[in-house]
């Protein structure tokens, strides 16, 4: 049913614009306003991640033998500040869950003469867009890092951009176009919330 919900858009958005590599871009950024809500949710649950960071250290260290009383602690400081350690995974499942029928979808439409850029079909892997992906997903990965303030190495900040380019291979172009707009575009929100509304501290 979605996979045909969404051949249906990129068809409707299509008959307006001419091709379908601009189609996936328009869709994406409709599909990126129907979701700001919960981006936006997830771009607070990040600060406040922050700014509850020395909080949970302190508890992390004070019971660092007894696991049980650790998470009890940190479960009543999350209840306390009203921090949700889940929501900011929310966007990042949905963007998957979106990705797979996108993919038939593509593959439906039957986009093997559509040319778009220097892309000669969007039915077929494209090495640039490739690496494109990879660098979009390291900026991505490299901002949220240092949102949440995790202490991420430099080896595991490389990990996710590496497992992207090698998911990314086996997508056709028109999934890569929706997926580095998507993450773009995430960067960008990310960025103008991060600027607009910067960690203060934990609320009192």
């Amino acid at each position: 049913m979605l996979t045909n919900l969404m051949s249906q858009a990129l068809e409707g958005i299509n008959s307006l614009v001419g091709n379908y590599g601009l189609s996936i871009i328009i869709f994406t950024i409709i599909m990126k306003v129907l979701m700001f809500p919960l981006n936006a949710k997830q771009t607070k649950s990040l600060q406040q991640m922050q700014e509850l960071q020395p909080e949970i250290e302190k508890i992390q260290k004070q019971y660092k033998d007894n696991k049980e009383k650790q998470n009890e602690e940190l479960l009543k400081l999350y209840q306390e500040k009203g921090y949700n350690p889940a929501a900011g995974c929310l966007p990042m499942i949905l963007s998957l869950i979106i990705i797979f029928p996108l993919y038939r979808a593509i593959y439906g439409l039957d986009m093997s003469q559509t040319s778009f850029l220097w892309i000669s079909s969007l039915a077929q892997p494209d090495v640039i867009l490739v690496i494109l992906n990879g660098i979009a997903t390291l900026g991505q990965t490299y901002l949220t890092t240092k949102t949440s303030a995790t202490g991420q190495s430099s080896a595991t900040m490389w990990m996710m951009p590496i497992m992207i380019i090698a998911i990314s291979f086996r997508f056709p172009s028109g999934v890569l176009v929706y997926w580095i707009t998507q993450t773009v575009l995430t960067v960008l929100q990310q960025l103008i919330m991060t600027k607009k509304n910067p960690a203060k501290g934990v609320a009192k």
